[in-house]
């Protein structure tokens, strides 16, 4: 099965059991290697950071932010 996700409101479907860093990966491997070399954060739509091993479920939505507007 498959679900989909929002990265910066892009849609992304992704494989049922995914990480937030495989939805990440989907959307762009740049913005993957900023996430790795701590340039930008993950962030859920209520604000939270969030780590890329996190579990994801249908629907939700993530942004990625520079560090610097945190």
């Amino acid at each position: 099965m498959a679900m989909k996700v929002y990265i910066n409101t892009k849609e992304i479907v992704i494989f049922d059991g995914a990480r937030i860093q495989d939805a990440i990966l989907a959307y762009s491997t740049v913005e993957w290697k900023k996430v790795i070399n701590g340039e930008i954060s993950i962030v859920d739509r209520f604000g939270n950071q969030t780590d890329p091993d996190g579990p994801i479920r249908d629907g939700q939505q993530f942004t990625l932010k520079n560090n610097t507007e945190l």
